[in-house]
């Protein structure tokens, strides 16, 4: 909030200096405002200026969703590349704050003014896994050797990014697969569950009922190890890896935010 706020007192400054200020109000009749001043403007530099101006409304609201959809509106061609670095830089803090850290990082990269942010630009490129990089920018913003260990520190714990491929591959031997997905509580039940499928087969299969045992404990696999063991492994893939990732991006935004000021710069 800290760095929405510091590019909302700069645009609000430079409103009121071009005469452009009006009266606080709901944050979102306020945009509606604005909307009609998009609708009824043909001039590129007011539909310009309109636009910002929602979309900070719209941030006011924390509706970071919205603020962002309506600056995807901005005709980026008939912008100075003042204009044009402000645009993505404000596209990079809205997709952040909406939850889209892969687009906020590719805004910030195409600004061409990626490292003026260390500490967003870090943050970002750990939530693309890209740690060297990510770890590069963090140690920028340390003033000392103790806040520059504790980025270390931070850094060595980074979760692995966890494959597909590699799950499956685990999952063929309970409880391999969530184990490398770390979840061994869910390991053992599996290995608990394949265990007593396993048995009941093969008991059906001594007893000589082979109609129960292959057919009855063919679909009891099935479930047991193929769908509840290997399918779910690979499925779990995936958001396994976000929670990792936004549980480490989160602490290391609150550490890189505890060592000063955000880097951010508009005039």
């Amino acid at each position: 909030m800290r760095l929405l706020f510091i590019i909302f007192t700069f645009l609000f400054v430079q409103f009121s200096a071009s005469g452009q200020e009006v009266p606080d109000e709901n944050p979102l009749e306020e945009a509606l405002r604005w909307e009609r001043v998009v609708y009824r403007s043909n001039d590129p530099d007011t539909l310009f200026r309109a636009l910002q101006a929602k979309a900070i409304c719209y941030a006011k609201a924390s509706l970071y969703s919205e603020a962002l959809r309506t600056m995807e509106r901005v005709k980026m061609y008939l912008l100075d590349p003042d204009e044009a670095w402000e645009v993505l830089v404000m596209k990079a803090f809205y997709a952040k704050l909406s939850g889209d850290p892969g687009a906020a990082l590719g805004y910030l990269e195409e600004s061409g003014d990626a490292g003026s942010y260390p500490e967003l630009y870090s943050v970002l490129l750990a939530a693309a896994w890209r740690f060297d990089e990510s770890l590069e920018q963090a140690l920028s913003v340390a003033s000392t050797e103790e806040e520059a260990a504790a980025i270390r520190e931070l850094f060595r714990k980074a979760p692995r990014l966890r494959k597909e491929n590699t799950a499956a591959a685990w999952s063929f031997l309970p409880p391999g697969g969530q184990i490398y997905l770390g979840k061994p509580a869910a390991g053992l039940l599996s290995m608990m569950l394949n265990a007593g499928a396993a048995a009941l087969t093969a008991y059906e299969l001594i007893q000589g009922d082979w109609v129960t045992g292959l057919l009855g404990g063919g679909l009891l696999l099935n479930e047991t190890f193929f769908k509840g063991n290997m399918v779910k492994n690979v499925q779990s893939v995936s958001s396994v890896n976000k929670l990792s990732i936004e549980a480490f991006t989160a602490s290391l935004d609150s550490l890189l935010m505890s060592m000063g000021s955000s880097g951010l710069k508009l005039d």
